[in-house]
C-alpha cells in the first residue's frame, strides 16, 4: 500500500460520522444508503458526501441495484490498513517509497512583484 493511500484512509477514517457509517455497514454486511441515512443526525447530502469520501478511499464499494445504492466494506484493504498500524515495519517509509521530503525545498521567499496602482472612478 503506497503513502498516499495510507493518508486518504487515515483521513476518510479521522471523522466519526464516517467511521460510524463504516462500522454499520461491516456489521451489516451490505446496506443500502437509504440504511446509511438513517445512521447520523444529519442531512442525506451529508451522508452522499461522506460515503462518496469512504468510496474514494478505498474503504467501501458502491453497487447499484435498481434505484438503490448497496454498500459494502472491503474487508481486504481495511485489514491491510489495520495490518499496517498494529506493524509499523511493515508500513512504507517515505525514503523507501522513493520520496524523500525535505523541508528546505518548501521554505522559498515568497515572489514580489508590482501590482499596477488602481484607478479610482468610471472608465470612459
Amino acid at each position: 500500500m503506497k503513502d498516499d493511500q495510507i493518508v486518504k484512509i487515515a483521513k476518510a477514517l479521522a471523522d466519526p460520522t464516517r467511521l460510524l457509517i463504516l462500522r454499520e455497514i461491516q456489521a451489516a454486511g451490505e446496506m443500502t444508503c437509504s440504511r446509511a441515512c438513517e445512521l447520523a443526525p444529519v442531512s442525506q447530502p451529508t451522508i452522499s458526501h461522506h460515503v462518496k469520501t469512504l468510496e474514494e478511499a478505498g474503504l467501501i464499494t458502491v453497487r447499484r441495484d435498481g434505484q438503490f445504492h448497496i454498500l459494502r466494506v472491503d474487508g481486504d484493504l481495511l485489514r491491510e490498513f489495520s495490518s499496517l498500524l498494529t506493524n509499523p515495519g511493515a508500513a512504507p517509509s517515505p525514503a523507501r517509497s522513493g520520496r524523500a521530503r525535505t523541508r528546505t525545498a518548501a521554505k522559498r521567499p515568497p515572489a514580489t512583484t508590482a501590482r499596477p496602482a488602481r484607478r479610482r472612478g468610471r472608465a470612459t
